[in-house]
């Protein structure tokens, strides 16, 4: 076996280990299975909560209103927990100083970083996919989708902008030997976003847009071709940080 699917593999384990595996399977069922929930009830909810001989006229609920509860729930709830999971996975090594040994060994720095890359990615692809397919398969059961434009599309987007949260918190995790600081660098990188989103030319290109534009999208008031630009610099960035923690690592004293 490779070094590099050996210590795959020890991630792995690890995660299985530690119920990262078991607490992302539910975490992230339960959010898919809110959404359509949450879209099917606020009606009756909101009736019962008025004052008695109060009229309103609420419309029945679609299909657009379980996708409106997936871009609200997932990415303030889901992406927010999810990074939290991982937020240790290079900090919580480099305190307890468990990689020395391995890389004695000849293990190389930058197959640690791409293996820990890797199966962070692994484990968001599963939460996305679980959230994502529950959602659709519960709205497909009570709603018809066919009135929703760039589905998949809308869903990549929020896709591509967690991985890019997850790769900036590996950097600042493995730049600060500390899961507070790959947090606080994220936070702060979220924040910078919010911004620079006040000034309207930066909505052309700004990350951020991959949160915000999906509602448009399955409305068709924002064309795809629209989300180029801030898809390409999201890839850019990821590429850019992954690149960046490599190479900080590689010099970096253990």
């Amino acid at each position: 076996m490779s070094p590099w699917l050996g210590f795959l593999k020890k991630e792995w384990t690890e995660s299985v280990k530690s119920y990262k595996l078991l607490l992302t399977v539910l975490i992230f069922s339960v959010i898919g299975i809110l959404n359509p929930f949450t879209a099917k009830i606020t009606p009756m909810l909101m009736e019962n909560f008025m004052p008695e001989g109060a009229v309103l006229n609420l419309p029945e609920p679609t299909a657009l209103d379980s996708w409106l509860q997936f871009y609200k729930n997932f990415p303030q709830m889901g992406l927010f927990i999810f990074i939290l999971l991982f937020s240790t996975m290079m900090s919580k090594e480099l305190e307890k100083g468990t990689l020395v040994i391995l890389l004695t060994k000849g293990l190389r720095r930058s197959t640690v970083i791409t293996t820990k890359f890797i199966m962070g990615i692994i484990y968001w692809t599963l939460a996305f996919l679980l959230t994502f397919f529950i959602t659709y398969s519960y709205t497909a059961f009570y709603w018809d989708q066919s009135i929703l434009e760039h589905l998949f599309l809308a869903a990549g987007c929020v896709y591509v902008f967690g991985i890019l949260l997850f790769t900036i918190t590996l950097w600042g995790n493995t730049y600060f030997a500390s899961a507070y600081g790959g947090l606080l660098v994220t936070v702060m990188t979220v924040i910078a976003l919010f911004v620079i989103a006040i000034f309207p030319d930066s909505a052309t290109w700004n990350p951020l847009q991959l949160l915000s534009a999906p509602p448009q999208l399955i409305t068709g008031a924002v064309a795809s071709k629209e989300i180029l630009t801030p898809f390409l610099v999201a890839t850019g960035a990821i590429l850019f940080f992954l690149i960046g923690t490599i190479l900080h690592f590689n010099k970096k004293r253990l």
